[in-house]
């Protein structure tokens, strides 16, 4: 049965649709600062938490408890899934930015090894999990939300807000953790210091949660609550019998793009500081400025995979991964604060183009009854292996080989992948989101 159109004026309805694109960009934005702050602090935390002589070890270990927060993202997409698919976008939301901020607040006031000995690591370990349920759930929830309120020809620059906002929530946490480590000795950034970027996150959630209760559910999700069909009673069983092939490919698409975000702009200031020499201060900076920039140029790519499609901004994207990626990785291994800050800028313009036609083409895989379930949890799987594993695997195989570039061998790879499932699956005079997901 056809979805009945709400009789909402079409002025009313773009305002509407304003204020709600803001309130749930802006929980993104606080979900990914909170979600980043332990990324940019991680060399921090290995001392607090993981004691030891051999830092490499240390830092191993903390990137490890980083990567757990993966793990359970496909369960937080699940329940949050259910939730959104179930009792309304809105419901999710409000839920998920909830139990990030407890998890942010908590590991803000976590005493360190020195005060509770193995037992710091271990409550880390569960607060970290903690974040990475909430995450789970909260991008299928606002990316759906947004779907479903923007006009057909604006989705796709709408919907790049949310890629956009989420590296101003990095770019924040990377601000703080670069000022932190500008103005502090070494022994207070251990002691105290890094405790502040989380604990901010206490009146940030406590404002989006405001934001969120004062608005309403999407009229695509309050239209299927009048039909016959109605919501789905179970949306994980419905996208994995009925949309097998959608979710593969969301997986996919997802697990490239994953690579990138925690490779290029989360893992490389850890990079910057332990591989190549920067200060803390100076690695923070350069990711700091790196990832506004990004914020910039994603709204600009979702506006062009309005006009060109989502596939041909894909498929730049994964071209310029591969031809791209090598020389600005290149240009940050000369030793100069210049060049590392012009390498990495250079490394975002495919990392920009693969956000926008990432989170523009995936939406349209699912129909509205089970679109927030579908999209979190092929997300959130693509997130394990790209997020989770990326980081770990690009420090081992530093220290094991001694070869700077590993970094940038897993992103050629990663847009190598991009380009054979994209190019396997779409024709190229087809749009993806009309095509690919048949």
């Amino acid at each position: 049965m056809a979805i009945p159109t709400l009789a909402v004026p079409d002025t009313a309805r773009r305002t509407k649709a304003k204020k709600a694109t803001g309130v749930a960009a802006f929980g993104t934005f606080i979900e990914y600062y909170d979600f980043s702050v332990y990324g940019y602090v991680a060399a921090t935390l290995a001392i607090v938490f993981f004691p030891g002589d051999d830092p490499v070890i240390g830092l191993l270990n903390t990137l490890l408890v980083f990567g757990s927060a993966f793990i359970v993202r496909p369960l937080g997409a699940v329940f949050f899934g259910r939730l959104g698919d179930r009792k309304g976008r809105r419901t999710s939301l409000i839920a998920s930015i909830t139990c990030m901020g407890i998890a942010a607040t908590l590991t803000g006031l976590l005493p360190g090894y020195a005060q509770i000995g193995v037992l710091a690591p271990i409550l880390l370990v569960l607060l970290r999990m903690l974040q990475g349920f909430s995450t789970g759930g909260e991008i299928g929830g606002a990316a759906a939300y947004i779907h479903e309120w923007a006009a057909p020809n604006r989705r796709s620059l709408f919907v790049s807000l949310i890629p956009s906002v989420a590296q101003l929530g990095k770019g924040l946490a990377a601000g703080l953790a670069a000022l932190a480590a500008a103005m502090m000795p070494a022994a207070d950034l251990a002691a105290w210091g890094w405790r502040i970027p989380f604990l901010l996150a206490l009146p940030l959630g406590i404002l989006c949660l405001v934001m969120r209760l004062k608005v309403e559910d999407s009229p695509e999700f309050q239209a299927i609550n009048k039909t016959t069909e109605g919501t789905s009673k179970a949306p994980f069983k419905e996208v994995l019998t009925k949309y097998p092939k959608a979710l593969a490919k969301v997986t996919t698409i997802s697990l490239v793009q994953n690579l990138g975000t925690y490779i290029g702009t989360v893992f490389v200031a850890v990079y910057f500081s332990e591989v190549l020499g920067f200060t803390k201060g100076e690695a923070s900076t350069i990711v700091l400025l790196a990832v506004l920039f990004a914020a910039l140029l994603i709204p600009m790519a979702g506006q062009l995979g309005s006009r060109i499609g989502s596939k041909k901004v894909l498929l730049w994207a994964y071209v310029a991964y591969v031809a791209i990626t090598i020389p600005s990785f290149a240009m940050m291994n000369q030793g100069s604060f210049v060049l590392a800050l012009l390498g990495l800028g250079l490394g975002i313009i495919p990392y920009a183009l693969c956000q926008a036609g990432t989170y523009g083409a995936m939406l349209e895989f699912y129909p509205t009854r089970v679109r927030h379930t579908g999209v979190a949890f092929g997300h959130s799987v693509g997130a394990v292996i790209g997020g989770g594993a990326g980081p770990y695997l690009a420090t081992y195989l530093i220290d094991l080989t001694g070869n700077t570039f590993v970094p940038a061998f897993i992103l050629v790879g990663a847009g190598a992948l991009g380009l054979l499932v994209v190019g396997l699956t779409v024709r190229a005079n087809t749009d993806l989101s009309s095509h690919l997901y048949r």
